[in-house]
Protein backbone atom coordinates (compact mmCIF):
# COMPACT_ATOMS: atom_id res chain seq x y z
CA UNK A 1 0.00 0.00 0.00
CA UNK A 2 1.40 3.40 -0.97
CA UNK A 3 -0.35 5.42 1.76
CA UNK A 4 -1.97 4.55 5.07
CA UNK A 5 -4.04 7.03 7.03
CA UNK A 6 -4.65 6.32 10.70
CA UNK A 7 -7.49 8.35 12.14
CA UNK A 8 -9.24 8.95 15.44
CA UNK A 9 -12.76 10.36 15.58
CA UNK A 10 -15.58 10.65 18.09
CA UNK A 11 -18.36 12.39 16.19
CA UNK A 12 -17.15 12.09 12.61
CA UNK A 13 -15.26 15.28 11.74
CA UNK A 14 -11.85 13.63 11.46
CA UNK A 15 -13.32 10.55 9.78
CA UNK A 16 -14.92 12.76 7.12
CA UNK A 17 -11.61 14.48 6.40
CA UNK A 18 -9.71 11.18 6.41
CA UNK A 19 -12.21 9.55 4.07
CA UNK A 20 -12.26 12.46 1.62
CA UNK A 21 -8.47 12.65 1.58
CA UNK A 22 -8.09 8.90 1.09
CA UNK A 23 -10.35 9.06 -1.96
CA UNK A 24 -8.02 11.56 -3.58
CA UNK A 25 -4.81 9.62 -2.91
CA UNK A 26 -3.65 6.62 -4.88
CA UNK A 27 -3.61 3.25 -3.15
CA UNK A 28 -4.63 4.65 0.21
CA UNK A 29 -5.76 2.52 3.15
CA UNK A 30 -7.88 4.04 5.91
CA UNK A 31 -7.46 2.54 9.39
CA UNK A 32 -9.26 3.63 12.59
CA UNK A 33 -6.80 3.89 15.46
CA UNK A 34 -9.36 2.41 17.86
CA UNK A 35 -9.31 -0.82 15.85
CA UNK A 36 -5.56 -1.42 16.12
CA UNK A 37 -4.17 0.61 19.03
CA UNK A 38 -4.00 -2.37 21.37
CA UNK A 39 -2.45 -4.69 18.78
CA UNK A 40 0.89 -6.20 19.76
CA UNK A 41 3.83 -5.73 17.38
CA UNK A 42 1.98 -2.95 15.59
CA UNK A 43 3.73 -2.10 12.32
CA UNK A 44 3.07 -0.06 9.20
CA UNK A 45 4.68 -0.86 5.87
CA UNK A 46 3.28 1.91 3.64
CA UNK A 47 5.60 4.46 2.09
CA UNK A 48 3.48 7.39 3.31
CA UNK A 49 1.79 7.55 6.70
CA UNK A 50 -0.86 10.04 7.76
CA UNK A 51 -2.39 10.76 11.16
CA UNK A 52 -5.76 12.54 11.28
CA UNK A 53 -7.36 13.46 14.59
CA UNK A 54 -9.01 16.31 16.52
CA UNK A 55 -7.13 18.82 18.66
CA UNK A 56 -7.51 17.91 22.34
CA UNK A 57 -6.53 20.35 25.06
CA UNK A 58 -3.99 22.12 22.83
CA UNK A 59 -2.37 18.90 21.59
CA UNK A 60 -2.72 15.20 20.89
CA UNK A 61 -5.57 13.03 22.20
CA UNK A 62 -4.17 10.48 24.64
CA UNK A 63 -5.07 7.53 22.43
CA UNK A 64 -3.27 9.12 19.46
CA UNK A 65 -0.23 9.96 21.58
CA UNK A 66 0.00 6.39 22.87
CA UNK A 67 -0.64 4.85 19.45
CA UNK A 68 2.08 6.80 17.63
CA UNK A 69 4.58 6.04 20.38
CA UNK A 70 3.79 2.35 20.01
CA UNK A 71 3.67 1.74 16.26
CA UNK A 72 6.74 0.59 14.30
CA UNK A 73 7.25 3.06 11.45
CA UNK A 74 10.69 1.92 10.35
CA UNK A 75 9.54 1.00 6.82
CA UNK A 76 7.84 4.35 6.12
CA UNK A 77 9.51 7.53 4.92
CA UNK A 78 6.95 10.32 4.55
CA UNK A 79 4.72 11.43 7.41
CA UNK A 80 1.89 13.93 7.45
CA UNK A 81 -0.92 14.94 9.76
CA UNK A 82 -4.24 16.74 9.56
CA UNK A 83 -5.60 18.17 12.80
CA UNK A 84 -9.28 19.11 12.99
CA UNK A 85 -10.43 21.76 15.42
CA UNK A 86 -13.17 24.32 16.01
CA UNK A 87 -10.92 27.28 15.11
CA UNK A 88 -8.67 26.65 18.10
CA UNK A 89 -5.41 26.09 16.25
CA UNK A 90 -2.27 25.26 18.22
CA UNK A 91 1.07 24.09 16.77
CA UNK A 92 1.72 21.78 19.72
CA UNK A 93 0.44 18.58 18.04
CA UNK A 94 2.96 19.14 15.25
CA UNK A 95 5.75 19.51 17.80
CA UNK A 96 4.54 16.43 19.67
CA UNK A 97 4.45 14.33 16.51
CA UNK A 98 7.91 15.50 15.48
CA UNK A 99 9.30 14.62 18.90
CA UNK A 100 7.81 11.12 18.81
CA UNK A 101 8.92 10.51 15.23
CA UNK A 102 12.47 11.61 16.06
CA UNK A 103 12.70 8.83 18.64
CA UNK A 104 12.04 6.49 15.73
CA UNK A 105 14.59 8.13 13.44
CA UNK A 106 11.87 9.83 11.39
CA UNK A 107 10.54 13.35 10.89
CA UNK A 108 7.19 15.00 10.23
CA UNK A 109 7.10 16.23 6.63
CA UNK A 110 3.77 18.04 6.42
CA UNK A 111 1.10 19.29 8.80
CA UNK A 112 -2.29 20.86 8.27
CA UNK A 113 -5.21 22.24 10.28
CA UNK A 114 -8.83 22.12 9.14
CA UNK A 115 -11.57 23.93 11.03
CA UNK A 116 -14.70 21.88 11.60
CA UNK A 117 -17.90 22.39 13.64
CA UNK A 118 -17.60 22.22 17.41
CA UNK A 119 -18.49 18.99 19.15
CA UNK A 120 -16.90 19.80 22.51
CA UNK A 121 -20.18 20.76 24.09
CA UNK A 122 -18.76 20.58 27.61
CA UNK A 123 -17.32 24.04 27.16
CA UNK A 124 -19.09 25.53 24.14
CA UNK A 125 -22.37 25.22 22.30
CA UNK A 126 -22.55 23.83 18.78
CA UNK A 127 -22.24 26.07 15.73
CA UNK A 128 -25.30 27.10 13.75
CA UNK A 129 -26.18 25.06 10.68
CA UNK A 130 -25.15 27.98 8.48
CA UNK A 131 -21.74 28.14 10.15
CA UNK A 132 -21.37 24.37 9.88
CA UNK A 133 -22.05 24.58 6.16
CA UNK A 134 -19.25 27.12 5.72
CA UNK A 135 -16.85 24.84 7.58
CA UNK A 136 -17.76 21.94 5.30
CA UNK A 137 -17.33 24.00 2.14
CA UNK A 138 -13.92 25.28 3.21
CA UNK A 139 -12.83 21.77 4.17
CA UNK A 140 -13.51 20.49 0.64
CA UNK A 141 -11.09 23.04 -0.80
CA UNK A 142 -8.47 22.36 1.86
CA UNK A 143 -8.56 18.61 1.32
CA UNK A 144 -7.98 19.13 -2.40
CA UNK A 145 -4.88 21.24 -1.74
CA UNK A 146 -3.59 18.87 0.93
CA UNK A 147 -3.93 15.88 -1.39
CA UNK A 148 -1.70 17.51 -4.01
CA UNK A 149 1.01 18.20 -1.44
CA UNK A 150 0.93 14.60 -0.21
CA UNK A 151 0.94 13.12 -3.71
CA UNK A 152 4.16 15.00 -4.47
CA UNK A 153 5.65 14.24 -1.02
CA UNK A 154 6.22 17.93 -0.39
CA UNK A 155 7.32 19.37 2.94
CA UNK A 156 5.59 22.41 4.42
CA UNK A 157 7.05 22.62 7.92
CA UNK A 158 10.06 24.61 9.11
CA UNK A 159 12.49 24.10 11.96
CA UNK A 160 11.26 27.36 13.49
CA UNK A 161 7.87 25.76 14.11
CA UNK A 162 9.42 22.89 16.04
CA UNK A 163 11.49 25.31 18.13
CA UNK A 164 8.57 27.53 19.21
CA UNK A 165 8.09 27.72 22.98
CA UNK A 166 4.78 26.01 23.61
CA UNK A 167 5.53 24.87 27.16
CA UNK A 168 2.24 26.20 28.55
CA UNK A 169 0.26 24.29 25.92
CA UNK A 170 2.36 21.19 26.58
CA UNK A 171 1.56 21.42 30.29
CA UNK A 172 -2.16 21.69 29.54
CA UNK A 173 -2.05 18.68 27.24
CA UNK A 174 0.10 16.63 29.61
CA UNK A 175 -2.34 17.25 32.46
CA UNK A 176 -5.21 16.25 30.19
CA UNK A 177 -3.52 12.99 29.16
CA UNK A 178 -2.66 12.18 32.77
CA UNK A 179 -6.21 12.73 34.01
CA UNK A 180 -8.51 11.93 31.09
CA UNK A 181 -9.45 8.44 32.28
CA UNK A 182 -11.14 10.01 35.30
CA UNK A 183 -13.12 12.65 33.40
CA UNK A 184 -15.99 10.25 32.87
CA UNK A 185 -16.92 10.54 36.55
CA UNK A 186 -18.88 13.61 35.48
CA UNK A 187 -21.00 11.75 32.89
CA UNK A 188 -24.44 10.46 33.76
CA UNK A 189 -27.72 9.54 32.07
CA UNK A 190 -30.77 11.52 33.13
CA UNK A 191 -34.38 10.32 33.35
CA UNK A 192 -34.79 10.51 29.55
CA UNK A 193 -32.58 7.44 29.10
CA UNK A 194 -34.47 4.58 27.44
CA UNK A 195 -31.66 2.00 27.71
CA UNK A 196 -31.15 1.88 23.92
CA UNK A 197 -27.44 1.10 24.34
CA UNK A 198 -26.22 3.44 21.60
CA UNK A 199 -23.73 5.04 24.00
CA UNK A 200 -22.24 1.62 24.73
CA UNK A 201 -21.95 0.82 21.02
CA UNK A 202 -20.47 4.14 19.93
CA UNK A 203 -17.77 4.43 22.59
CA UNK A 204 -14.55 3.82 20.62
CA UNK A 205 -12.70 2.32 23.58
CA UNK A 206 -15.58 0.27 25.05
CA UNK A 207 -15.67 2.44 28.15
CA UNK A 208 -19.45 2.17 28.68
CA UNK A 209 -21.49 -0.80 29.85
CA UNK A 210 -25.18 -0.98 30.68
CA UNK A 211 -25.99 -2.08 34.21
CA UNK A 212 -29.70 -2.81 34.59
CA UNK A 213 -30.23 -0.64 31.53
CA UNK A 214 -28.30 2.35 32.84
CA UNK A 215 -24.96 3.37 31.24
CA UNK A 216 -21.95 3.15 33.52
CA UNK A 217 -18.53 4.58 32.61
CA UNK A 218 -15.45 2.44 33.31
CA UNK A 219 -12.73 5.11 33.72
CA UNK A 220 -10.76 4.64 30.51
CA UNK A 221 -12.48 7.55 28.77
CA UNK A 222 -10.82 9.43 25.89
CA UNK A 223 -13.32 12.34 26.12
CA UNK A 224 -14.32 11.99 22.45
CA UNK A 225 -17.95 12.76 23.43
CA UNK A 226 -19.41 10.21 21.01
CA UNK A 227 -21.71 8.94 23.77
CA UNK A 228 -23.20 12.34 24.54
CA UNK A 229 -23.47 13.59 20.96
CA UNK A 230 -25.04 10.43 19.50
CA UNK A 231 -27.54 9.84 22.32
CA UNK A 232 -30.92 10.04 20.55
CA UNK A 233 -32.72 11.15 23.73
CA UNK A 234 -30.11 13.77 24.71
CA UNK A 235 -30.07 11.91 27.98
CA UNK A 236 -26.34 11.84 28.65
CA UNK A 237 -24.98 14.87 30.48
CA UNK A 238 -21.64 16.10 31.77
CA UNK A 239 -22.29 17.71 35.17
CA UNK A 240 -24.53 20.71 34.49
CA UNK A 241 -22.43 21.95 31.56
CA UNK A 242 -24.44 20.25 28.81
CA UNK A 243 -27.99 20.75 30.02
CA UNK A 244 -28.60 23.61 27.60
CA UNK A 245 -26.18 22.83 24.79
CA UNK A 246 -27.05 21.25 21.46
CA UNK A 247 -25.63 17.97 20.15
CA UNK A 248 -23.46 17.51 17.06
CA UNK A 249 -22.10 14.77 14.85
CA UNK A 250 -21.02 15.11 11.25
CA UNK A 251 -24.12 14.81 9.04
CA UNK A 252 -22.36 12.63 6.46
CA UNK A 253 -21.00 10.14 8.97
CA UNK A 254 -23.51 7.55 10.09
CA UNK A 255 -23.96 6.06 13.52
CA UNK A 256 -23.05 2.67 12.08
CA UNK A 257 -19.74 3.99 10.74
CA UNK A 258 -18.82 5.16 14.22
CA UNK A 259 -19.80 1.80 15.70
CA UNK A 260 -17.89 -0.13 13.01
CA UNK A 261 -14.59 1.52 13.89
CA UNK A 262 -13.91 -1.12 16.51
CA UNK A 263 -14.69 -4.08 14.26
Amino acid sequence: MQTTIYYFTGTGNSLKIARDLAQKLEECELIPIVKVWQTEDLESTSEKIGFIFPLYYSGLPKIVYDFINKIDLSKSNYFFTVVTSAEDINDLPLQQLEKILKTKGKTLSAGFFINMPNNFIIGFNIHSEERQKRFFENAINQVEKISEIIKDKKENLTQDLFEKNLSKSEEINQTFRDEVYEYDKSFYADDNCNSCGICEKTCPVSNIILVEGIPQWQHKCQLCLACINFCPEKSIQFDKKTLKTGRYHHPEITLQEIINQKK
